[in-house]
């Protein structure tokens, strides 16, 4: 239930007003202080302040400010006698929401208190709406129909049920957690709340702990306001952890103590809040192996991965390249304007072929250049970015190499065949060591150890 607090120094205002609305269910406090209606906002979550502008030799202006700057979304209704409406106008440049004169009726009571409620709920619902359709529009962007893909959805679909259940997302950079735990959340129960996320290695360890549990006034030297976290921000819905390996090992303990007790502490505060929220956690590291080098948590791993779900990399499922071509082109052509309608075979087979060491980010991120930069309806392989038309170097067998009659030893003719493709690649890339790697679809460690290996010379960039 809605917590008022009536900050008046006329105890008779503040009986009666109390008397009308915990008649219609509210929680309400009172003070004659505006000193103390500070301490209360910031202990109590007060959602609605009735402020009258006399409070003795305090200024209901100077309280007013001061409310707005513990917390600017507080609502703030203000008291005020027939001599001072021009002061009660000023207070509305100042963000209260509106003012009631004296002497008042207890249905104008009733009727201003309840609107102003309603109002601040239907904020809070625009902006739940306005996340669900950006995430639900992101989450229709998974596309693929192969079997592995399959599973993935059978797997969404099934956790998406269970809204209280951890999800951990694990796999390369660019194969689309993000999307996933959007697509979990949209179909879940929580699809009407919000979705809330963050980029756990974006952040400092300082940053990051103030954006997740939020800080009161003055909790450290920059806190000028208070600042709701996203664990609050997120009550109700889910709340998106992407890079969780990335975070630091004194946050993770907090972190797993939220998810145990379902409750946290603002920076500040030493009052616990409750929420309710689910957690999707995502990160393309190892995290097996972070727990054997110590750089995380055992028991929070448990506690994140009690349903997995592995995204396959992109040269997992060649199968869903053309799906997702014709998915992205159709996009930015759209997008752009352009006249983009198919990609001709050959290109589609250098698509094939191509490893993909960026997975499905970078397929979008090539479809998006090619957009932009060509007005054929068609796309053909001379408008390919180099390195997808170097993968063609990969694929062609050496027709030209014959088995003699007198036989060959193996391993030379191997290698003879590896240095040409170096070769070839070091060539196409003006002898740059980093993009014949890509082309080659080989580590530049490696590549540089053959460069040695054949005394091929290079520029190592």
């Amino acid at each position: 239930m809605e917590k008022i607090l009536i900050v008046d120094d006329e105890v008779f205002i503040c009986e009666n007003l109390q008397r009308v609305l915990s008649a219609d269910g509210y929680t309400v406090f009172i003070t004659h202080s505006g000193e103390d209606a500070l301490d209360i906002v910031v202990e109590e979550e007060i959602d609605l302040v009735l402020l009258d502008l006399n409070l003795g030799s305090t200024s209901g202006l100077d309280v007013l400010k001061a409310l707005k700057d513990i917390d600017p979304e507080l609502l703030v209704i203000i008291i005020t006698g027939y001599g001072t409406v021009e002061s009660a106008v000023e207070s509305l440049k100042m963000g209260a929401y509106d003012y009631i004169k004296k002497p008042f009726k207890a249905d104008a009571i009733h009727l201003i208190v309840r609107l102003a409620l309603e109002t601040q709920e239907l904020r809070r619902e625009v902006r739940h709406l306005k996340r669900g359709s950006e995430a639900l529009a992101s989450a229709m962007q998974i596309v693929g129909a192969s079997e592995e893909m399959k599973r993935i959805y059978s797997q969404i679909q099934e956790v998406a049920k269970h809204e209280a259940a951890t999800v951990l997302i694990t796999g390369e950079s660019g194969t689309g957690k993000e999307l996933v735990a959007k697509a979990i959340h949209n179909l879940s129960p929580r699809s009407a709340k919000p979705f809330v996320e963050i980029n756990c290695g974006s952040l400092p360890y300082n940053l990051l702990e103030s954006e997740l549990f939020g800080y009161e006034k003055g909790a450290f030297t920059d806190a000028k306001t208070r600042k709701i976290g996203l664990l609050e921000e997120a009550s109700g819905g889910t709340l998106f952890l992407d890079e969780i390996g990335e975070m630091d090992m004194s946050l993770q303990v907090k972190l797993l103590r939220v998810i145990e007790d379902r409750k946290f502490r603002r920076l500040g505060n030493t009052r616990n809040i409750d929420i309710d929220v689910r957690i999707i956690a995502a990160t393309n590291r190892d995290l097996k192996r972070a727990i054997d080098e110590k750089q995380f948590r055992e028991d929070l791993y448990y506690r994140l991965n009690v349903f997995p779900i592995r995204l396959p990399a992109l040269r997992e499922r060649k199968e869903d390249i053309p799906n997702l071509l014709d998915f992205f082109i159709k996009k930015f052509s759209t997008d752009f304007k352009k006249k983009v309608k198919d990609i001709a075979r050959p290109a589609l087979n250098l698509f094939m072929e191509y490893p993909w060491p960026g997975n499905v980010r970078e397929l979008k991120n090539v479809v998006e250049r090619i957009c932009i930069m060509t007005d054929a309806e068609v796309i053909t392989e001379d408008v390919l970015p180099q390195e997808i038309r170097g993968s063609k170097v990969r694929r062609e067998a050496p027709s030209g190499v014959e088995v003699p009659a007198e036989g060959l030893v193996l391993d030379d003719a191997v290698s003879r065949y590896e240095e040409s493709i170096i070769r070839k690649a070091l060539t196409m890339t003006d002898g740059n060591v980093a993009q014949a790697s890509k082309l080659l679809g080989t580590a530049r460690g490696t590549l540089r150890y053959k460069l040695d290996k054949y005394k091929i010379e290079h520029n190592d960039h």
